[in-house]
């Protein structure tokens, strides 16, 4: 037969068992928590000095796309100015021709010696 006795030691190791099961289930939620904690905050700090980089490229990449754009201005404007210079040198080139082939025919009508 159980004694009053063993009835209250069972009852206190049920207890005792208790309390140990719970600070140890407390204590591990914790720390887990703290390491999430801590995997979380490292990962803000590493994805923010990316954010950074990829800011600073995009920028950079901004700046290099106006640069190319005034420079496909100034070369446009070249290649119109190159357009007019050889509308003026096929005129010139015209006239010369013109020109040569008056002194070729001169040339043949006088007699030569």
């Amino acid at each position: 037969m159980v004694t009053m006795v063993a009835m209250a030691l069972l009852a206190w190791f049920s207890l005792l068992f208790l309390v140990v099961a719970l600070v140890g289930s407390l204590t591990l939620a914790v720390l887990r928590g703290l390491r999430a904690w801590r995997a979380v905050k490292a990962f803000t700090g590493a994805a923010g000095s990316r954010l950074e980089e990829a800011m600073r490229t995009a920028s950079e990449a901004e700046a290099h796309a106006v640069a190319l754009s005034a420079n496909a201005e100034r070369l446009n404007a070249a290649v119109e100015r190159l357009q007019e210079s050889l509308a003026r040198f096929a005129a010139l080139r015209a006239a010369a021709n013109d020109a040569r082939g008056s002194l070729l025919a001169a040339r043949r009508a006088v007699p030569r010696k």
